[in-house]
């Protein structure tokens, strides 16, 4: 089992005042400390970066919009010289529950280091452009990865030791990072496990680019490919 008082939490957040806060309150509710809560605003024109300072958890700006993977490899690089052993990363849309993070507080430490939340059995309600490049990265890494099938390579519900984030090199900065992350963790020979999770598609709105972001994630696919 896991203590929450050595899990960082990092939530990377664009245009989200509205649902932001909720977030945020449910953290804190759970038991977390605003010092161990990060928010990365990712040059959000409205109000995010003001909701998370007045919760006086830990914000780090991007002057201008540089996609999620980007908020979140400022957050890992700011969270690795924290000393915390661990991050969680959620995103800020309130599609999870944080009562559920302790679904990743409950796995022994000694048996993984990378767990990614998992949607397969509430897949319904996603849309139809993210439920094809899930199925397309999650396939690819499960047939190349030559260890237990990813069954949710791009959900953002994470628990990632600082010891294996310290090994993993990311260099794409959108919604394909998150399976890069994954991709690498395996390449590398982390030992990456899945915890099922709940999920509502509250969002008003997606920030995903149907046909841009699906160029990618196929581009990443074929690199991962190459690295095998």
């Amino acid at each position: 089992m896991i203590e929450l008082k050595d899990v960082a939490i990092l939530i990377p957040a664009y245009e989200a005042a509205d649902t932001l806060g909720k977030v945020l309150g449910d953290w804190l509710s759970f038991g977390a400390v605003p010092e161990q809560i990060w928010v990365v605003d990712d040059g959000s024109p409205d109000a995010t970066g003001e909701v998370a300072r007045r919760m006086k958890v830990n914000v780090l700006t991007h002057r201008r919009n540089l996609g999620k993977g980007a908020a979140h490899k400022t957050g890992f690089k700011a969270i690795l010289k924290s000393g915390f052993g661990w991050v969680m990363t959620m995103d800020a849309d309130t599609q999870h529950d944080v009562r559920e993070a302790q679904r990743f507080l409950n796995l022994d430490p000694s048996r993984f280091d990378v767990a990614i939340g998992t949607r397969r059995h509430d897949m319904a309600g996603m849309p139809p452009d993210r439920w094809f490049v899930n199925r397309l990265t999650s396939m690819v890494l499960s047939v190349f990865g030559g260890r237990k099938p990813v069954t949710d390579s791009q959900c953002g519900f994470r628990l990632i030791s600082a010891k294996a984030l310290g090994k993993i090199p990311l260099r794409t900065n959108h919604f394909d990072t998150e399976s890069e992350l994954v991709a690498r963790a395996l390449h590398a020979g982390i030992r990456v496990t899945e915890v099922p999770i709940t999920t509502l598609y509250t969002s008003p709105r997606s920030h995903i680019n149907p046909l841009l972001d699906t160029l990618r994630f196929i581009r990443l696919c074929f690199r991962y490919l190459m690295w095998m």
